[in-house]
């Protein structure tokens, strides 16, 4: 079991470069970095050094869509984003949020769509449809107990996961061969399947967000409802929700009477505040 300490959390870019900043220093120096990899040169010793502080970057999806930003920089602000998850695929996880999936899926149109982008946002998806994950987890051994944190858009709740399971184990459910056994498998293993099998449930919408169904999926539900209805034995870290900055609840017992920090999320949708020193902080604190 590989333990990550320093993992750095990026929430919804919407086309925003402030990531280049945040992991380069700049965008000066991504634009040599960039330079350097298109060019071939990154690994020559003396041509260009480039050293990374992490052990995964997660960006947590909602790279499209903007009220201010135009198309054309959302476009280029991805394919960066791309480049940089292919250039260390080891190191970046690429996860999707509900203003990407709509690309991608027909039927699944939210606020900022722009129709005129869908051929390039569409075709950028599917090229490197390996980079996205709807979900990434990580497991640390204390010594005490395994800390299981978990990576989506907008999170997982009890009464989604204990529906979605139902549904997927049912005899009569039409995939139902490709989840046998699902039951012992790691939550982000189930979870991406049912990306790749664009299983419905995946894209449920409750009434917070002005959907129909009980419960909302990973890339839907609203803070108020997760940390009433969180799932038990996970960490989570998510955004999807614009904050004015990033912070922590402790829904289990409260952060003050929870030393451990158990069942723990981790709401990050605060880049357009610039609120990135908090990330920094948290990494800084777990190192």
């Amino acid at each position: 079991m590989k333990n990550n300490y320093n993992i750095l959390t990026l929430g919804d870019i919407h086309g925003r470069s402030i990531w280049k900043q945040i992991i380069f220093g700049g965008e000066t120096e991504f634009f040599f970095w960039k330079q350097a990899v298109t060019e071939g040169y990154l690994e020559h010793e003396g041509k260009y050094k480039f050293e990374l502080d992490w052990d995964k970057i997660v960006f947590v999806g909602d790279y499209c869509d903007s009220f201010n930003i135009n198309s054309k920089d959302i476009l280029e602000n991805l394919e960066d984003i791309v480049l940089f998850a292919r250039t260390y695929p080891d190191l970046v996880v690429l996860l999707l949020g509900n203003h990407d999936v709509h690309y991608i899926v027909q039927n699944e149109c939210c606020s900022g769509y722009r129709g005129e982008m869908r051929p390039d946002l569409n075709r950028l998806f599917e090229e490197n449809k390996d980079l996205f994950k709807i979900a990434y987890l990580d497991e640390f051994d204390t010594g005490k107990h395994v800390i299981k944190t978990l990576w989506t858009h907008a999170g997982v709740t009890h009464g989604w996961w204990k529906e979605f399971m139902r549904d997927i184990n049912s005899p009569r459910y039409r995939f139902n061969e490709f989840f046998m056994g699902s039951e012992s498998w790691k939550i982000d293993k189930v979870l991406n399947l049912a990306w790749d099998l664009r299983v419905s449930n995946l894209f449920q919408v409750d009434n917070a967000s002005g959907g129909i169904d009980v419960w909302a999926g990973p890339l839907w539900v609203r803070p108020h409802i997760l940390n009433d209805f969180y799932l038990e034995g996970y960490d989570q870290k998510v955004g999807h929700t614009p904050q004015s900055a990033v912070y922590e609840v402790c829904p289990l017992l409260g952060v003050e009477s929870n030393p451990e920090k158990l069942n723990t999320i981790t709401y990050v949708d605060a880049l357009m505040h610039g609120d990135f020193d908090k990330l920094k902080r948290l990494k800084d604190e777990e190192d």
